[in-house]
């Protein structure tokens, strides 16, 4: 059909419209049964479209919930690959610290410490073993007087903290001083460090002290755990007369260190 045309019988449909409308043919009975039989021929047409309508109403909606729902099981499924991806390395994680802490021997005396595991990045270039470096400062909450030992023994002691490295003080250095008693004895003394060997300070002369007796760092608090300082080389009279001269040789050789642990105070 060409425009034309189509203008044509639009035009035509408005006239018999309007002459309906002004003629009052529906008020004869011919009229009106034509109507009735026209709405009974179309009534189940539109209710045919009404149900068409409906149920693609219906089958849109559950597509797109299909859609929705598929989306969240594609994300749920990227969510628990990788929470298995982070539950295998935590195994791993598990799996090298139990493999670290047989290896440093590692026991049930730091079950009530706060501590960190560090590593011993740099050493003194002297050779004298005054100090070393360990990983860790600032960013791990590093604080100067920290505590760093091996599983049985004393390190030295945390001198000053950097960003993301701590200078420790070995018990070479002149520096370095702590409580001390000799063990299985409970008067307390002070450890003075010196290099090769330092001075377990104010021992009377009727302290029973011997060679190789084992000098152990203690904490006044009670805090933490007595920790091997290092071992008596020599008792000798001092100036003093009412004190002898004990000299400690430590017996944590630092060079020979990989991992200590930071016990925090």
């Amino acid at each position: 059909m060409t425009g034309r045309r189509f203008h044509v019988l639009a035009v035509l449909s408005t006239l018999l419209g309007l002459l309906l409308f002004f003629s009052e043919l529906s008020r004869f009975s011919y009229v009106r049964e034509l109507v009735r039989g026209v709405n009974t021929l179309t009534s189940p047409l539109l209710r045919f479209k009404e149900h068409v309508v409906s149920e693609l109403r219906e089958e849109l909606g559950a597509y797109f919930h299909h859609v929705d729902v598929e989306r969240e099981n594609i994300r749920l499924r990227r969510r628990v690959r990788d929470l298995l991806l982070t539950e295998k390395e935590l195994e791993a994680c598990l799996t090298e610290l139990d493999r670290l802490s047989r290896k440093v021997g590692l026991t049930d005396r730091f079950g009530r410490l706060k501590y960190s595991v560090s590593r011993i990045v740099y050493y003194d270039p002297s050779g004298f073993d005054l100090f070393i470096i360990i990983k860790g400062g600032k960013d791990r909450g590093f604080r100067e007087g920290d505590l760093v030992v091996t599983e049985s023994a004393v390190v030295g002691v945390v001198e000053a903290v950097f960003g993301s490295t701590s200078r420790v003080i070995t018990p070479l250095n002149e520096s370095f001083s702590s409580s001390a008693v000799l063990k299985g004895r409970g008067k307390r003394y002070i450890y003075r460090g010196g290099y090769p060997e330092g001075d377990l300070l104010h021992v009377n002369v009727e302290d029973r002290v011997r060679k190789n007796d084992e000098v152990l760092l203690t904490d006044v608090k009670g805090k933490i755990p007595p920790f091997l300082l290092g071992k008596v080389v020599r008792v000798e009279r001092g100036k003093d007369p009412f004190f002898r001269k004990v000299k400690v040789k430590p017996v944590v050789d630092p060079r020979r260190e990989e991992i200590v642990f930071v016990i925090r105070r």
